[in-house]
Formats: structure tokens, sequence, C-alpha cells
């Protein structure tokens, strides 16, 4: 609380940069600040503050490659964003941006640039990605500066993503607040429209950060029955449900609807005239709309005036480097659409002839809290999407005639925009007026003020009563296969039975198995970082997997003396070199620990790890393991970050996103079979990752660098040729050959998709990790071969 005694809420807004561009319109702009909640109202209703974190600072560094690494629709001409005045003006409220600056170096974008872990962090996870990263440390920043009860941010682009799953599992340091969820849309539904693709690494990254967001949040709040829907999928059946908000609309705006709904437009206007006026993409319904418009044509309809498609020209992401307009325009059916005046390209805002009624069609797949309020006013017809109409008027039955029932299909489209053009123009007109005064109804009568009272109540709620966490297990279980909605699995979920643990063991305790083949020092520095954990294993055991150098005898030497001077944990278990599988497996069968986790002998743990992990293992006995961030470095390589995803099912069939060492239980990995032995260069935990998913045992990624992972020039990773890798990525395939069978098209898409990157000679790669020369020879084989996999899982 402030000095007032006055509790303080904080709101994240939407990042609608250059590659996330929404519209450059200025009042669909401010219809979108504050996540469009009516941020005075609610400040009001709960005398608090209400600080709003934009991201307007972030935006004009966009422009170059690094900063957009993945094909994506967005504006051709940077969009200026400065010009659009914020609408508060209450003084419990405030907008700030969020300060441009690398997370690693500490200091604005324009001082020193971004870091080469910023870097790889942008090109690995794509740019919403950091963008969560960095908003995780500003959050802490702020919270120990100006502390804050309750965060609001949106679903869209999984801003929350690391600050929700850093509470969720503890992190140290975390803003341990309630979260709060809007849900306006998915991206994966803009994506899907603009033909990018939802199988290409970042689309998934993306989709799972939203969708975790979501899961986790401690409210959900949507604006209709679009949101709902997705809020009901996308968590838990014991959440509380999703609580209707209403939008913020400006009272001008209201009273301009008013007049509106009174006067009659229709004197002299003797015929319909359709346009469009939005960011020239197909997600906006542009494409869905030129084809409508072409059905209509092949039918013999005729247009009087040419549909207008106006807005700004982007970038067609399928195309690239094509803007939107001009890959439309060189193909023959819009030249002949053109030619015959039946449709227009145009930029601005289209005035029309006094006799044409204006009708706005808005028939798109995704909206990010449209303004349709604003074209109302002006005294249009307006012809809506399910997207396009959330939170339009709330409690009010929309008039049939202007909602494309189902998705905005061109059939569905051309049927609408058929009818209306056969209406009589003054019937239109008591539609368009009937309409203004059903939303005029909604925002200024008791329903609103119920929505009001709901949302402010469970904010209260919030800001008053402890949380009830979400269960991390529970939520967890959407990454068992992602094609299924998290209710879906939460409600068929039949866990799987652990085997009974081993006589002796005793509960709690945690065995750490570290590997060791000719580490020479390297061993001692693995075996020092397990010894100075906050929570010290109760047993180490070190695997000798047949070194014959003297360095690394000395070593293990030296490391049992300390062990024997200083009372440390430490066994010492000599055998035959037979690889890393098999050395593994020695140790998981001398393990005497509940837990289990393993450490190659070159690479470190940070303090917390072990204690984090088991904290969690132990809540939630659901999970199959814990795993953590980690610090890359190495021979030949810069220092980086490697902060993968949460393991998912298809995506860990393309990529192991397990980092070792993963923390488990031992009597899990020895009912499942212990390593394989027949896997070798690293495939060993991959392999293992995708078992423990495939038999129904979720893995945790905690979103914090706990351990740090060596890369080293003679490691078998490094070593491993591209005929080796094919041997190995086989073998796992066809020793997962059902559950492979599962997922076929969607592995097939991602492995098309790795082969274009290479293929294309455009790379959005920075330098430092542009590495396409090495790898594209290894990549062409691995597709080729695996590919003949793939298929024969396709045809049997």
């Amino acid at each position: 609380m402030d000095k007032k005694g006055r509790h303080h809420i904080v709101i994240i807004e939407g990042y609608e940069g250059y590659c996330e561009f929404l519209s450059d319109e200025t009042e669909e702009r401010i219809s979108m600040r504050g996540l469009g909640l009516p941020v005075e109202e609610i400040s009001e209703y709960l005398d608090c503050r209400i600080t709003i974190l934009c991201w307007s600072e972030w935006y004009h560094y966009e422009t170059g490659k690094t900063w957009v690494p993945t094909p994506a629709t967005r504006p051709v001409l940077q969009p200026n964003f400065d010009t659009v005045p914020d609408p508060f003006r209450s003084e419990r409220v405030k907008r700030i941006p969020i300060p441009a600056r690398d997370p690693e170096y500490w200091l604005p974008f324009d001082e020193k640039g971004l870091s080469p872990r910023s870097h790889g962090l942008i090109n690995d996870g794509g740019l919403l990605s950091f963008v969560s990263y960095c908003l995780n440390k500003e959050l802490q920043v702020l919270y120990k500066k100006d502390p804050f009860q309750v965060i609001i941010l949106p679903m869209w682009g999984g801003l929350g993503y690391v600050s929700q799953m850093a509470k969720a599992t503890k992190v140290p340091d975390t803003v341990d607040v309630p979260f709060v969820v809007a849900v306006t849309d998915k991206s994966v539904n803009r994506q899907m429209a603009n033909q990018e693709g939802i199988w290409i690494r970042h689309a998934i990254i993306r989709r799972q950060m939203e969708d975790v967001s979501l899961a986790l949040a401690d409210l959900v709040l949507v604006f209709g029955p679009r949101g709902n829907k997705i809020a009901i999928d996308g968590r838990l059946p014991e959440s509380s449900p999703p609580v209707f908000a209403p939008r913020f609309i400006d009272k001008q705006i209201l009273d301009a609807i008013s007049h509106a709904s009174a006067a009659y437009t229709t004197d002299t206007r003797k015929y319909p005239g359709f346009f469009l006026y939005e960011p020239q993409q197909a997600s906006s319904g542009v494409l869905t709309a030129l084809d409508a418009v072409t059905l209509l044509t092949n039918k013999g309809v005729s247009f009087k005036d040419p549909v207008i498609s106006a807005g700004p020209s982007m970038v067609f992401a399928p195309m690239k480097p094509r803007d939107f307009v001009d890959y439309w325009s060189s193909r023959g059916f819009v030249k002949d659409l053109v030619r015959e005046q039946q449709w227009e390209w145009r930029r601005e805002y289209p005035q029309h002839p006094y006799q044409i009624f204006p009708v706005r069609l808005y028939p798109s797949f995704f909206d990010h809290l449209p303004n349709v309020w604003h074209e109302l006013a002006k005294g249009s017809f307006v012809l809506l999407s399910p997207a396009a109409a959330e939170g339009l008027a709330p409690g009010e039955n929309l008039p049939e005639e202007i909602l494309i029932r189902g998705d905005p299909t061109p059939e569905n489209v051309a049927d609408f925009m058929g009818k209306i053009m056969v209406t009589d123009v003054e019937k239109l007109d008591q539609i368009r007026r009937e309409l203004c005064k059903r939303i005029i109804s909604a925002h200024c009568g008791n329903t609103r003020q119920c929505l009001i009272t709901k949302t402010t109540a469970a904010l209260e709620q919030l800001l008053h009563s402890p949380h009830q966490s979400q269960n991390l297990s529970r939520v967890a279980l959407m990454f068992l296969d992602r094609r299924i909605s998290l209710r879906a699995h939460a409600e068929a979920d039949k866990p799987p039975l652990l085997p009974e643990p081993k006589p002796h063991t005793r509960k709690g305790t945690l065995t750490v198995v570290v590997t060791c083949y000719e580490m020479g020092s390297l061993i001692k520095d693995a075996i020092t970082s397990v010894w100075a954990s906050e929570r010290q294993p109760d047993e180490v055991l070190l695997i000798n997997d047949g070194s014959h150098g003297k360095e690394t005898h000395s070593y293990i030497r030296e490391l049992q003396k300390e062990a024997s001077l200083k009372g440390l944990p430490l066994t010492v278990i000599h055998k035959q070199n037979q690889g890393l599988a098999a050395a593994r497996n020695t140790g998981l069968e001398a393990a005497n620990g509940e837990f289990i986790s393993f450490l190659d002998g070159d690479d470190m743990i940070e303090p917390p790890f072990y204690r984090i992990a088991l904290q969690i293992l132990d809540k939630y006995p659901r999970l199959g393991g814990v795993a953590a961030w980690a610090f890359i470095f190495g021979n030949d390589i810069p220092d980086g970050f490697w902060n993968a995803p949460q393991t998912e099912l298809p995506f860990l069939f393309i990529e192991n996103s397990v980092i070792v060492p993963c923390l488990t239980r031992t009597e899990l990995l020895q009912g499942l079979g212990s390593y394989d032995t027949r896997q070798r260069y690293n495939y060993e935990d991959w392999e293992l990752g995708v078992r423990m998913l495939a038999s129904g045992w979720p893995i945790i990624t905690i979103p914090m660098h706990l351990t740090r992972y060596r890369v080293r020039r003679d490691s078998l990773y490094r070593s491993m040729t591209s005929v080796q890798n094919q041997v190995m990525r086989e073998l796992m395939l066809n020793t997962h050959r059902e559950t492979v069978s599962k997922f076929t098209v969607e592995i097939a898409m991602q492995l098309e998709n790795q082969l274009k990157q290479y293929v294309y000679t455009e790379q959005t790669l920075s330098a430092p990790y542009n590495n396409s020369n090495h790898t594209l020879p290894l990549l062409k084989i691995f597709l080729r071969k695996t590919g003949r996999i793939i298929t024969h899982l396709l045809t049997n």
C-alpha cells in the first residue's frame, strides 16, 4: 500500500510494436490502452492506484533482422506510435514505459545494444520470449521500489510466462503476487490466418507461453463468449470460472453512437458500398473479403462501386519479402477484379460519395481489442466476425444481420455481403440504428454496472484474501500432447502408478550421480558444485567409466580425500567403459535416495537447484521430473543462455529440451527401464525424456539459470558425425514408433520447417549464431533419412 493506504495494481499492456503490429489507427490504439479495461473506473471502485506499463520505448529498436528473427507479418513501413494520446486523466492512474534496456548489460539499448546472450534469446525463442524474460526482471525492480499487490496482463503474447512460472516454481526473488490474465485472442489464430505456420519453433514456444500463462493465472478476465471459451478450454476444471469484464469506451464515442442511433443516414443514399480499413493482412480478413468478392463476381453479382481494402501495407509472411498488396495484385483474378472496378486497394480511410451507404467489413480471424464503436459513431453499417464482435455490447443480443455465424470463411462472408446488397438501404439503416441503441444500453445501463461490480469484487478478493495457486503438476498435463486442451487432459487424467521403492530407501533423500570419463580437473569442478548446493545431496555417486588417465585418477583421489576430511558425501564406483547410458544405469542401480539427479562430469550445478527442484517434486508427486535453464560456456562459443521451453510432445521429437540435470524419482526411472544403452551421443537423455512423457509423466523446467552446461571440442555431441546422428535419431523414432505415429503430421511439419530455414537464402540469425554452413550438410541428410521414417509411419 502507498502512504494513503491505497492498494497498488500493475497492468502490463500487450506488446504492439513492429513485429506485433495490430493497427496504426488512433482510436483503435486508444482502445488497447490498459488492456481495454475501464482502468479509471476500477481504480475508483477499489480506491487503488494503478500503474500501466507500456512498451513504447522498445518499438523503434525492432527494425533490424536481429529483432525480427522469424518470418512474420509486419508493416512494410515503420509505424509511428508516438502520436497516440493517453485516455487517462485520473490522478490514481499513471502510464509509464518499461525501460528499453538489456537484461545482461542493464544499460539502455542505445548505449551498448544487445548482449550476445540477448541476441541468443531472441534467435532461440522469439522476440516475445525475450520480452517476457525482460519483463520478469523489470517487475522485480519495480516491486522493490514501489510494491504492488496484483498484476494484470494479457494472455496474448505470453508476456507473463516467465514471471508466472517463476512464481509457480518458487524461484528466489520472484514477484509473489496474484496474476490476472485478460483473454482477448490467441496469437495462433493470427498466425494460422496469416499463413505463418504453427509448427515452426517460435510459434510453438509462443503458443506454450500463452497457454501456460492462462493456466497458471489466479484470475481470468474475459470480454465475451470467444474469450470465455478460450479460458474454459485452457484452464483446469477446478479453477475459478472466468469473470466477464467490461471494456473501456470513451464517453465522446458513446455520445456519438447515441447521436447515430437517432440520426437517419439514408436520405439520398441509394446503395451500400463495402470497405475494410485494417492492416493489409490475411488475419484482418482482407484475403477472405477478396475471395468472397471473387465468389460473388463468379456468380454474376456485380458491385456498383468497388469493394475498398484500405490500411497499412503489410509484409506477406509466406512470400517474404513481398508485401500483401503487391503479391495479391499480381494474381490474375485480382487484376480482373481491379480492372472491372470490383476491388480497389488504398492506404487511407476511404471517403465515399454521399450517395453510398457505407458498410465496413470486419471478417477478421483475430482481433486484439477492436474498436468497432468508432466506426458506428461515423454512421457506418458493420458486418462482424466473432473475433471483431467480442465485447462490443455485453448482455445484448446483436442483430443477426451483422454477425457472421461461425468462421469468417469466404463462403460465409460472400453470403452475408450478397444479402446486404439486396436489402433495402432503409432496412439496413434501421438495423444500424438498432445496433447503436443496444450498444448504448449495454454500456450505460445495469449490464455494465454489473460487470464493473463483478470485476472489482474479484480483484478486491485477490487484494485482501490469500490466493490459492494452480496445481502445477495438473497444468503440466498439457505437455503430454499439445494438440489437446488442458481441460480435456485434466478431465481424462489417470495418473500412472509408481513402482514400489526399495525397502531401505529413506523418504526425502537425494542421490546425485556424476559420470566421468577422462574429465581431468573438470570432475573436481562438477563435484565441488554439488557439494556447494543449498540442499546437499544425501549421497553422491561418482561413476568412473573406465578412465585411465593419471590426471583424472589424481583428481578423483583428491576428491575422496576432501570428502573424508570434511564429511562430504562421495562414493566412487570404478567400472569398465561402456558408455554414458551404462554408467548412469550403474549409478541408478546403486542409488539409495528417493530422488535422483544425474550430472555430467564436465558440467556444474548452481547452489539453489536441488533445493528448489526437490520442493517442487515433493509438492507435486504427479510430475515426472524437474529441470532448469542453463548457462552455456566453453570452447569456441560465446557465453549464452539456454532458456529451454517446457518439454512437450510432439516438439520433443524434434529438439531435446530436457536440460541435464533433471531431478526425478529413483523408482520412476527404474520402472521406466533405466537408460537405453543403445543410445549414444547425448541421445541417452533425449530418449529418456521422450519415454517419460510418453508414459504420462510430465517434466517441468524452472525459469532460472541453475545449471552450467559446458561445450567442449571433444564432447560427444561435437564429435558426432552426421551418420551417427542419423543412426541415433532413427533408433529413437523407431523405439517410439507408436507415439511417433500419433504425431506424424506435426513432426513432418516441423522437419519441413527446419529444412526450409536452410534451403532459402535469407538468413535471420545474427552473425555469431549463424552456423548454417556447418549445419546444412548434416541437416539435409537428417531430414532426408528421417523423412523416410515419417513417410513410412504416415502410410502404415
